[in-house]
């Protein structure tokens, strides 16, 4: 298993290149060096796993472009979950919100499978709890506008 850094050509493929509104966002930020991909890839190559990093955001609690950055969409095939694969990722993630400078990194906590998620984030050090929030600044809808949820996710802090 590989972690390192993904390249644009590699999320176009990943998202199959998608005519979505969320799709062009990531697209844009990744070329504009405010949004990383990391990716964790399989002895075949394969991408496995992503993890993004956005050095800026809308909601400045999120990333406010000097000292927090935050942490999106964390995901491990299945075929590989339970592997320790998700906390190499993490610990690789937050070792280069360091090397940026950055001192903050936050991570939302949605309503599927918080249990889960937030004793994950947790035990990683995301302890201290900053907000409620029902709008997803990095999901857009078809106007282009950030996705507003009905059940709120949580917003926590973690110092790095």
């Amino acid at each position: 298993m590989r972690i390192r850094r993904g390249s644009v050509s590699e999320l176009e493929t990943l998202w199959n290149h998608s005519c979505s509104n969320t799709y062009h966002y990531f697209i844009k930020g990744m070329t504009n060096k405010t949004i990383e991909f990391w990716t964790v890839e399989n002895i075949s190559n394969e991408l496995i796993g992503e993890l993004y990093i956005f050095w800026d955001s809308e909601d400045k609690d999120e990333a406010d472009g000097i000292n927090r950055a935050y942490l999106y969409a964390l995901r491990i095939h299945k075929d590989y979950q339970g592997k320790g694969l998700s906390s190499q990722l993490m610990n690789t993630v937050l070792n280069r919100v360091k090397e940026k400078g950055f001192s903050e990194v936050t991570v939302g906590i949605d309503n599927d499978h918080y249990e889960k998620l937030h004793a994950m984030y947790t035990g990683w050090g995301f302890k201290e709890f900053i907000k409620k929030q029902d709008c997803d600044f990095h999901y857009r809808d078809m106007d282009n506008k950030p996705v507003v949820y009905e059940k709120p996710i949580e917003l926590y802090l973690k110092q790095v």
